[in-house]
């Protein structure tokens, strides 16, 4: 990737206006770009003909014009200043840009990518991904949205190799800096809340972000994804740090560094809706997270029966006997439940295997004990074909041997939770518990 050269746009004192459909991102605020002289957010003849004549004494220029006519920026204007800027006028004459561009206008990013004639501009804050056809007149830029049918017009004003404005047709300027050479696709990017497996946290918009280290500290950075290939630039210098990248399921990913280690990413976004968690929009019940007292569906949710009845038909088929001897339980239901386990063997071993009220799987209704709930079910054929082929009906096995210090509880070979059959499989795959797939944990406060 090459070496961003520093911007000859800066931004003047101004306040950040709202996004603007027709700008394709959002509305500028004033800003100063090398060689535009009368302020109109381009350069153009007009600004030559403002320059010669204060070169030639006929007139002075203000503050602002002073600053925008020190095209090579020594603090004066004369007539190194004119020649340059007589080329930037013609750098801009039926030039276009190639790879990929990151656009601002005052903080809001957009990346285009540019390519012979067409292109993809992607916004983040708006989630809008859209395709262009891109052609040239003179010193406009003109883009036909494909998804729109829009037709947008920029004047486009070349800076260096590296930067150039685009004054848009519904009057806002947008300044863009090269990134990288390759294209860049929204699927690509890695938007969201990533914990890693080294302790760190990446929140991540679009192809920028920052980087919270174990020990608290944050660090800014950008990335660049291409295929495997992955380059994340931290900071304001040239502190950039290549890796492979595979994308494992719909929620990690693994990167491979330049200096072979290996760090996996768990994407986690957790939201608390009526009193209920959610992490990455999969609702939980353990020892962290709990339910409301009056959170009731009443019954095992439809998804969940219809999965479980197919899932009875087949191992039928097999000649296997499966039913659910134990399904939804109201918080009440599990409150004297768990009170009566604790009465006769202790809270902490009735921990080990009951919910505590607001804390079952069972509350809410996607989960179930199939046949018989205790240890005698472990050898059976029926148990056995549960934990080979439930996943293929949208079941997990919820507490899985070997991972009680994960689950919270002991291994239940009779007691599965309904996922769909996509995310079931995923997380079947992996290998994974629930906890271990989206980075949780399970363990009672007190």
């Amino acid at each position: 990737m090459k070496k961003a050269k520093k911007l000859m746009a800066v931004t003047i004192a101004a306040a950040a206006a709202s996004v603007q459909l027709t700008c394709m991102g959002a509305k500028a605020a004033p800003m100063l770009i090398r060689g535009d002289l009368n302020r109109d957010d381009r350069v153009n003849i007009s600004d030559i003909v403002i320059m010669k004549n204060y070169l030639l004494g006929r007139y002075g220029l203000n503050e602002t014009q002073y600053i925008a006519s020190d095209i090579n920026e020594d603090g004066e204007t004369d007539s190194l200043d004119l020649t340059a800027l007589q080329e930037m006028i013609i750098n801009s004459t039926n030039r276009l840009p190639s790879g990929t561009w990151i656009g601002d206008c005052m903080g809001g990013k957009r990346y285009f990518s540019f390519g012979d004639g067409v292109g993809t501009v992607i916004d983040p804050s708006a989630g809008i991904t859209d395709d262009f056809d891109i052609t040239s007149d003179e010193d406009i830029a003109v883009f036909s949205m494909k998804k729109s049918g829009a037709e947008l017009s920029a004047f486009i004003t070349w800076l260096d190799d590296e930067s150039f404005v685009l004054k848009w047709d519904s009057g806002e300027a947008e300044t863009f800096r090269y990134f990288c050479e390759s294209p860049i696709s929204s699927s690509e990017l890695l938007t969201g809340h990533w914990v890693t497996s080294q302790g760190r946290t990446f929140d991540i918009n679009g192809l920028s972000g920052k980087l919270t280290d174990k020990s608290g500290y944050v660090s800014r950075f950008e990335y660049a994804p291409s295929g495997e290939d992955v380059v994340f630039h931290f900071g304001s210098t040239e502190d950039n740090t290549g890796g492979r990248l595979v994308h494992t399921d719909s929620m990690h990913f693994a990167v491979t560094w330049a200096d072979g280690t290996s760090e996996t990413f768990t994407r986690q976004e957790i939201e608390v809706r009526n009193g209920i968690t959610y992490v990455n929009g999969i609702l939980i019940a353990n020892k962290t997270y709990g339910l409301p007292s009056d959170y009731n569906p009443g019954k095992i949710l439809p998804d969940a029966q219809s999965a479980f009845n197919s899932m009875q038909a087949d191992a039928k088929k097999a000649g296997l006997s499966l039913w659910i001897c134990s399904g939804f339980r109201s918080y009440t239901y599990q409150n004297t439940l768990y009170n009566n386990y604790a009465a006769r063997d202790g809270k902490a071993m009735a921990d080990t295997y009951s919910a505590r009220p607001g804390h079952s799987e069972h509350q809410t209704g996607l989960a179930m004990d199939i046949n018989n709930a205790s240890d005698s079910f472990n050898n059976t054929k029926e148990a056995k074909w549960i934990a080979e082929n439930c996943y293929k009906y949208g079941f997990i096995l919820r507490y899985p041997q070997g991972k009680q210090d994960i689950t919270g509880y002991k291994y239940e070979s009779w007691h599965v939770r309904y996922l769909g059959r996509e995310l079931a499989k995923e997380v079947h795959d992996s290998g994974l518990t629930l906890e271990e797939f989206l980075c949780i944990d399970s363990k009672y406060k007190s």
